[in-house]
């Protein structure tokens, strides 16, 4: 049954249309740039890990690990990713995605991180919102100041890991197995589902980035992405990756 998009939204935000109609009197100019950044960090290269466990399937050679992380202002919060009419959400490769088939899962928070202290299952493709493990929220490895549960070569410092209460990842109108099928993962989207968690995120440093997709290839990586935020004082913006509407923000770097 095609869910229509703003129930999607409303519902993994828990907002309804006069609740979201209130809220939108309160944007300001200052709240329009509060977006500071997409983030696309090269998290590992599959030469560089030296030696792993390969349960649930061994790294393509010239694999590439990328985490993109949503850059905002202090106090703002990230609400949901989502692909709506006009609006499609595109993230592919020009080869296929890796996915670990015995560890790996489909969202950050569903991730053991018991599991991937040495296991190729540490660089397995998912989406998320804040979290990379059942444990621990992802940040940037240049702001991981608290060392490493990798038993990983490359990782010995920091492992773009911190520890904290997890929020669960809700999602609506897309089929995530694309995140559980080894063989050809190469292009997921949607213009009827979003990816949030209730209330809202802010990142585990005062940086404020939080993560949402880990994903692994080695082809070319493309996407196109939608984001809703909460301002500090209630509202929620919307930002687009092309083609704005009346109250929506155009931001190129959501295309890549």
């Amino acid at each position: 049954m095609k869910i229509h998009y703003r129930f999607v939204l409303i519902n993994a935000l828990i907002l309804s249309f006069s609740a979201k109609a209130q809220v939108q009197k309160l944007i300001t100019e200052a709240d329009k740039t509060a977006l500071e950044g997409i983030i696309i960090e090269k998290y590992s290269t599959a030469n560089s890990i030296g030696f792993i466990d390969t349960t649930g399937g061994a790294l393509p050679k010239d694999a590439v690990t990328y985490r993109i992380y949503v850059d905002m202002k202090p106090g703002y919060s990230l609400q949901a990713v989502y692909g709506v009419p006009n609006h499609e959400l595109i993230i592919k490769t020009s080869t296929h995605f890796y996915n670990n088939i015995r560890w790996g899962n489909i969202t950050g928070d569903k991730i053991d991180d018991v599991k991937i202290t040495n296991n190729t299952a540490a660089f397995d493709s998912y989406i998320t919102l804040g979290a990379a493990t059942d444990e621990h929220n992802g940040v940037p490895l240049s702001d991981d100041k608290d060392g490493s549960i990798l038993k990983i070569k490359s990782f010995e410092k920091a492992d773009g890991l911190k520890a904290e209460k997890i929020k669960p990842i809700v999602f609506f109108g897309f089929d995530l197995s694309f995140f559980n099928n080894p063989f050809n993962a190469a292009s997921f989207s949607g213009n009827n589902g979003s990816w949030a968690v209730f209330g809202g995120i802010k990142g585990s440093t005062p940086e404020n980035k939080v993560l949402i997709a880990q994903l692994t290839t080695d082809g070319k990586l493309n996407f196109e992405l939608n984001i809703q935020m909460g301002t500090p004082t209630g509202g929620t913006l919307n930002f687009v990756a092309k083609n704005p509407a009346e109250n929506e923000i155009s931001y190129a770097a959501l295309k890549n």
